[in-house]
């Protein structure tokens, strides 16, 4: 600035008063800026008029979205002052300062690397752990919103001590009564973000599972904590997704507060998907780990979960009951006798049900199929509802549903041809009752289908069992 200007701003500041910064409207001028007489306001020495100032700036990012908002403040130069009032003794001033960083951070990784390179990082830290509520959740949003921008912005609130801050928070002994702990498990969320060219290894995250756990078992499943204990949820999968030890999940103790969150007819339809996630990532594991879930009541949940109704609901349920189908005997044998069975298979056979849902449902019979070596469940399978599910799944629009009703009909063929007794004939005519040769014939007809394996697998079962429907339908 050079002389003569200097001199002008000086000449205008002195004869600034309360009353005309009191006046000037808060909202941006026709042209898109703040109004300068705003922006000359914040360089006088009298602090009434700075607050006010700031205040006025404040409700003018609080009637435009971000992306109108932020450029406007940021070309006003102001950034590193507004920045610089987070060190404040003015509670009040340096709450609204907080609030118009956060906001800024809101915008683009340019905008947001503003109020980073004016130092805001480790500034918003000590805020964050203010005793002061309305700061500190103003400050954990700032937060939020700068580690999930990029993983290099991420990378640098973790160097500036932010993450240890927000885990501070968590561990606070009145959990869940804060506002700001539910922000701060909305920043951790963000952290977890999974940035495709910078991941973040186990190790690095592996120290969050105890607040993040302690979050999900000790906040009420009511409307102020929904969306927090949605973001809990999702991170706690986010962390399992960087290759966590099954183990290491367990040992945390959250898998029966995840099964009581899937089955609380309480809990939102997002938390119940995050739940589901985090639980099919234990019974994808072995033997033992399904075990974990099982005995926490998950068959019962899942249960609920099948009757949910919605759409990513039920084929989340069927991905976790398939992994329990493809389970020991015993496991199998107490899915069987939940009833969980007739759920998947009147999914199957409903028309009106999502494909997706229905291609998981047929996956849970299919798996089933191939532990019939137990005759107990071979006969459940022979006489119960399950190939009327795979034949209906036959004539479904998706390749793999009529892939996996191929497996399952083969794997109960086979076993019955196996058995050479006058049960093996039952067997056969109830595959024939269930109309299978004829879905079978229509699968290795079909003009649409261009699976030429899948037509020569039909093609064979026919040939070798039901050599009547070999030969091509009449048109």
């Amino acid at each position: 600035m050079d002389e003569e200007t200097l001199k002008g701003v000086t000449a205008e500041l002195a004869t600034l008063t309360l009353q005309d910064i009191s006046g000037i409207k808060a909202s941006l001028t026709k042209e898109g800026k703040v109004p300068s007489g705003l922006v000359l306001g914040f360089g006088s020495e009298d602090p009434e008029i700075r607050k006010i100032v700031v205040i006025k700036i404040r409700k003018i990012l609080q009637k435009l979205p971000p992306s109108r908002f932020v450029q406007p403040v940021v070309d006003t130069g102001l950034v590193p002052d507004l920045v610089s009032l987070l060190d404040s003794d003015d509670k009040e001033l340096q709450r609204e300062a907080a609030w118009i960083v956060a906001n800024i951070a809101s915008g683009t990784t340019q905008q947001t690397e503003k109020v980073i390179d004016a130092g805001a990082i480790p500034k918003l830290v000590r805020l964050a752990v203010s005793p002061n509520e309305a700061i500190s959740d103003d400050a954990v949003w700032a937060l939020a919103n700068i580690v999930g921008d990029s993983a290099v912005l991420r990378d640098r609130v973790e160097d500036e001590g932010g993450i240890n801050a927000l885990v501070t928070i968590l561990n606070h002994a009145d959990l869940g009564s804060t506002n700001t702990q539910r922000r701060a498990v909305w920043a951790i969320s963000c952290y977890l973000q999974p940035w495709p060219s910078r991941r973040l290894p186990v190790t690095r995250v592996k120290h969050l599972l105890p607040c993040l756990v302690r979050y999900i078992s000790k906040a009420p499943v009511d409307e102020a904590n929904m969306e927090s204990l949605e973001y809990a949820v999702l991170s706690l999968r986010r962390i399992c997704d960087r290759h966590l030890e099954r183990s290491d999940f367990i040992e945390t103790e959250v898998v029966h507060r995840l099964v009581q969150l899937l089955a609380d007819c309480s809990s939102s339809v997002t938390l119940k998907k995050q739940a589901l996630e985090c639980l099919g990532y234990l019974v994808g594991g072995d033997d033992k780990d399904t075990d974990v879930a099982m005995d926490a009541g998950l068959l019962p949940a899942l249960s609920a979960a099948l009757a949910d109704g919605n759409q990513q609901v039920c084929e989340l349920a069927c991905w976790n009951a398939s992994n329990i189908a493809a389970g020991n005997q015993r496991q199998v044998q107490a899915f069987l006798e939940s009833g969980l069975l007739d759920q998947v298979v009147r999914i199957l056979m409903d028309g009106q049900t999502y494909i997706i849902c229905r291609r998981e449902a047929c996956w849970v019979i299919s798996n089933l199929t191939e532990k019939i070596a137990d005759d107990t469940i071979g006969q459940t399978l022979i006489k119960g509802p399950c190939l009327e599910g795979l034949s209906a799944a036959l004539l479904i629009p998706d390749r793999q549903a009529k892939e996996r009703a191929v497996i399952g009909i083969t794997s109960l063929l086979e076993w019955r041809g196996a058995q050479a007794s006058e049960a093996d004939s039952s067997a056969l005519a109830a595959i024939r009752n269930a109309s299978c040769p004829q879905n079978l014939r229509a699968v290795r007809d079909s003009r649409e289908l261009q699976d030429i394996q899948l037509k020569k697998d039909c093609h064979d079962i026919l040939t070798r069992y039901f050599p009547e429907y070999s030969r091509r339908a009449r048109v």
